[in-house]
């Protein structure tokens, strides 16, 4: 695998990365999985926050969810930032940052300095995100057959590790939770991040950055920062607020303005934030929607068989993390096979294979009763856990391949985006929907809950029954289709255009 982003900033080393692709690939999943991980890490120690702190409820909501209206506001701006400032830059910068808030969490003391801690978290994980992953564009193009194999693999890799960071999350928060204390769920961060830091000028390129220096919108910077928190925060207080209160239609009135503005300044910018074009590409748009869809299942179900394992079934946090298990291997066994098959499968095929064992393991975990785990909840684990793989990197394959260099960081910033509000969005209706079926039993005996349980996860199947739509209308299906748009969609080069996005047509 030969990296051919090989220029360099006038003050930067030369760059031994351009001779070390799986080593800036590991340290790129790393990152993946450290933020991934750290979205669900600090979940398992707030019971442990808010005694020791003796916080309310209502701080304690704050710590979880001031990472997620950081992330999910400014993961386009993050993205984009990227390719104005440089790759390897703001990815090193970023962790730099993640590293020193993790420590501020773990040495505080108030539930202020932890919210604000957990946001500057969120801060830096919106450009560490979506930066990994156009780096990974970088490192691995796509020009011909053979890169576009590379490129698949390393996606898969990428998948594979990262998609486990979150399940992950649940059992290694109540590992560090009861062996150290709830400091160490923000303290494993700091060297970690920090090692990566390191890293980045030794095995990244040092591309040069792709927009010019100097011009950075900052009303469109503002417009999509306030809308997408407002709309993060829209979704994450929907289930207590109510869905048809005056809190949420009003601040989902005023999310969706600034974001249209957003859209509306794109259009007429002469640098813009978010380049439009993009969206000319149908397996971009479709792999977007699909990353939404099936992120509104993934994310809620893994909360709810954690909540069911120990309410229900009345495990331990640790043993609630070990039920888990079984969807993090399959996840990576199906994530590594996914590059095989798209060698030899067209995208839509791969990902309607995915979507089928998805919806299917959904099915047959409605069954649940509160018998035994062997029996109700492996098999369906491992449905979940296959179909999921396939999934994820043949969405990120086609949301991320057959673009300009100039936009990659624009589109991995969207398809980041995209599965953070989906996740988000699933989260609040599930919960919703469980509630509802639930009722009054909050305090009952732990069977009671079972309903809710049942019926959210059932729900949680019709996304993905639309993301298998979605599918068939947009994902290229003839042949073995690898880049990010279709034939149909490809511009026709009348003379080479190296800032075309592949994928735009006239």
């Amino acid at each position: 695998m030969t990296p051919t982003d090989t220029r360099t900033d006038a003050h930067a080393p030369t760059a031994p990365a351009v001779l070390r692709p799986a080593a800036a690939l590991a340290l790129l999943v790393a990152s993946h999985f450290l933020l991934n991980l750290d979205s669900a890490i600090v979940e398992v120690a707030l019971p442990s926050v808010k005694r020791d702190l003796g916080i309310t409820l209502s701080e304690l909501s704050w710590i979880a969810n001031a990472y997620a209206l950081a992330f999910g506001g400014f993961l386009l701006l993050g993205g984009r930032l990227g390719d104005l400032l440089g790759r390897r830059s703001v990815f090193t910068a970023g962790l730099l940052v993640f590293s020193a808030a993790s420590l501020v969490g773990g040495l505080a003391s108030s539930p202020t300095l932890l919210v604000a801690a957990r946001a500057a978290q969120g801060l830096a994980a919106a450009v560490i995100s979506p930066t990994a992953l156009s780096l990974l564009m970088v490192v691995f193009p796509d020009r011909t057959a053979e890169e576009k194999a590379r490129r698949n693999k390393a996606l898969a890799i990428l998948g594979a590790v990262a998609a486990t960071g979150g399940s992950a999350g649940y059992f290694t928060g109540g590992v560090l939770t009861d062996a150290f204390g709830w400091q160490s769920t923000f303290l494993v961060n700091v060297p970690l991040a920090a090692l990566a830091a390191l890293a980045a000028p030794r095995f990244l390129p040092a591309g040069a950055p792709t927009g010019p220096r100097g011009r950075f919108d900052v009303l469109s910077g503002a417009l999509i920062g306030g809308g997408m928190t407002l709309m993060v925060y829209v979704l994450v207080g929907a289930h207590d607020a109510g869905w048809l209160s005056a809190r949420t239609l009003g601040t989902g009135g005023v999310a969706a303005l600034l974001i249209l503005l957003f859209v509306l300044r794109q259009r007429t910018s002469p640098d813009p934030l978010l380049p439009l074009h993009i969206f000319r590409s149908r397996a971009l748009r479709g792999a977007n929607v699909v990353a939404a869809l099936i992120n509104m299942a993934i994310g809620p179900v893994i909360f709810f068989l954690s909540l069911y394992t120990q309410q229900v079934l009345d495990y331990s946090a640790f043993a609630a993390g070990l039920a888990i298990v079984p969807v993090i291997l399959t996840v990576t066994v199906s994530s590594t096979m996914a590059g095989w098959l798209l060698r030899r499968m067209s995208q839509r095929a791969v990902m309607s294979a995915g979507l089928v064992l998805f919806a299917a393991g959904l099915v047959w975990m409605h069954g649940i009763s509160g018998g035994a785990y062997w029996s109700e909840l492996l098999g369906p684990e491992c449905l979940v856990g296959l179909g999921g793989g396939l999934v994820f990197v043949t969405f990120t394959v086609s949301g991320t391949s057959g673009l300009a260099e100039r936009d990659s960081g624009s589109a991995s910033g969207v398809l980041t985006t995209a599965q953070k509000v989906g996740a988000s969005f699933g989260l609040a209706i599930l919960t919703t929907i469980a509630d509802s079926r639930t009722r009054g039993a909050a305090d009952a005996a732990g069977d009671a809950l079972l309903p809710g349980y049942r019926t959210a996860i059932l729900a949680a199947a019709v996304p993905v029954v639309l993301a298998l739509a979605a599918t068939a209308i947009w994902l290229p299906g003839n042949g073995t289709a690898t880049a990010g748009s279709s034939a149909a969609d490809r511009p026709q080069r009348r003379t080479p255009a190296p800032t075309r996005a592949a994928g735009e047509s006239e």
